[in-house]
């Protein structure tokens, strides 16, 4: 069946449980919870509605996250002024929304004077010319960019240098070349789970867990939980990758276009120089927030710094007499992730009215049955899990969809909310199968240079090992 016809199902099952779910006579376990038992069976109808059009892709992923907005005054939900103390606009532009605006002005001058493909080009180029070596080499140059930018953006950059490569290399070299074009999405992924702003997931994630159990965490608290796994999976993803693809058999191969494409940039170009400046100034900032300078502007956070980074690209001039700037205001804002941004606002509105209506207690008491097991244990459940899930949806899109619930379940049994959360969102990174699972997956199937065979197989003993190390 095609992806097409799973659309149609899905908007039809989505509508079909809405409606069920919504009018059906409220539960009793349901009315036990909470103090407006019909708002939270209408606020759990949308939500399911709403989880089943992000998975079958019913609608525009980024458009979902909009439908409260009409469904949420249609259904006595809630209004434009908050009725049931169930907010909805204010949520649409959620602190966390505007470290992925600054950031994308961040990148967008990063793509506009090169300097993403000097860093790039630069590791590949000096890495070596031993295919174990030409593999270390780009996982590190993609795991490094995308801790800074778009995974996507990072894999659309090296592919066609992979791509350009596999070109030069004969057919007895096929197992390097899918060894390339697929280890480029996985350290893509890998490499955006170290900071709050490589991947869209870490930031929906992050500022959900501040909404529903208040545990603010910023951008050094995260480098410390989130880099430690990079730092461990990215050498073993590339001892896997040469294994699996059989690389360390192979002779030396040439590596001159990359070399020649690196030499060809010449010299750092005044623009490269500048943003180079002032991202490192914004990192910086990042790192010693809440060490150092964070106690004389208690009111600062990370995403005070991503809009400084981003005003400081649009207001330092170039060429002041012809006014050019570092970056210009169209190739900033076309390089801000708009379809995260909205799909950021639209889980924190669902995960905050789902845990103000009830529905967050009601399914934890339906799981109070779980109280008892071990707590690590628990964890490694809730990551094999939400692992499984990911690979056939977005996982931002998982991340909105368990975390609000989690809150939940984790004080009903007595395990820290916080540690299934974190759970949670590690394990949504370990996407590596399917081509739906990620963006860059589906990137690099659509090179026709691996099979979904490759991507399957490859994939699964990633995960495997991605979920050994987890624990």
């Amino acid at each position: 069946m095609g992806k097409y016809p799973v659309r149609k199902i899905g908007f039809i099952v989505g509508i079909l449980a809405m409606l069920i779910i919504g009018f059906m006579p409220t539960p009793a376990s349901l009315a036990a919870v909470t103090e407006t038992p019909v708002v939270a069976q209408r606020v759990l109808a949308v939500t399911v509605l709403m989880v089943i059009f992000w998975i079958t892709e019913a609608m525009p992923i980024p458009f979902t996250a909009l439908l409260p907005i009409v469904l949420f005054p249609l259904m006595g939900i809630t209004g434009a002024k908050g009725q049931n103390d169930i907010q909805l606009f204010k949520h649409y532009a959620y602190q966390t929304c505007y470290l992925l605006v600054g950031v994308g002005f961040l990148s967008g001058s990063m793509v506009k004077h090169g300097l993403h493909k000097r860093i790039s080009l630069g590791i590949v180029s000096k890495i070596g010319k031993k295919p174990t070596t030409l593999i270390l080499g780009f996982i590190l140059a993609v795991a490094f960019v995308s801790m800074w930018m778009s995974n996507t953006a990072a894999t659309v950059m090296m592919l066609p240098v992979a791509l350009a490569i596999a070109t030069t290399l004969g057919d007895e070299a096929q197992g390097l070349k899918k060894a390339m074009v697929l280890s480029i999405p996985y350290a893509a992924t890998i490499g955006g789970m170290a900071t709050t702003i490589g991947t869209t997931t870490n930031p929906t994630g992050i500022g959900l867990i501040e909404s529903t159990i208040g545990i603010d965490i910023n951008f050094l608290d995260w480098l410390k939980i989130g880099l430690p796994f990079t730092i461990v999976l990215v050498p073993l993803m590339w001892i896997y990758m040469v294994k699996f693809f059989k690389v360390d058999k192979m002779p030396p191969v040439d590596i001159s276009l990359a070399r020649r494409q690196y030499e060809e940039l010449g010299p750092m170009s005044k623009g490269e120089k500048w943003t180079a400046g002032i991202f490192l100034f914004c990192c910086v900032l990042w790192v010693t927030r809440s060490i150092l300078w964070g106690k004389y502007m208690p009111f600062a956070t990370d995403e005070t710094v991503a809009v400084l980074g981003a005003f400081l690209v649009m207001a330092i001039p170039l060429d002041y007499k012809n006014a050019e700037y570092v970056c210009d205001w169209k190739t900033g804002f076309n390089d801000v992730p708009w379809n995260a941004v909205i799909l950021l606002g639209g889980s924190m509105v669902m995960g905050n009215a789902f845990k103000d209506a009830g529905c967050a207690a009601w399914v934890a008491n339906m799981l109070s049955g779980l109280a008892g097991m071990n707590a690590v244990v628990i964890c490694i459940i809730v990551g094999i899990v939400t692992a499984l899930l990911t690979e056939l949806t977005t996982n931002a899109v998982v991340v909105a969809a368990f975390i609000p619930v989690l809150a939940g379940v984790g004080e009903a049994i007595g395990v820290s909310p916080f540690a299934m959360m974190i759970a949670c969102m590690l394990s949504c990174n370990f996407a590596f199968m399917l081509p739906p699972a990620t963006p860059p997956n589906a990137i690099a199937y659509g090179t026709g240079e691996i099979t979904m065979r490759d991507l399957v197989t490859c994939g699964l003993g990633l995960k495997l090992i991605a979920l050994v190390v987890f624990p």
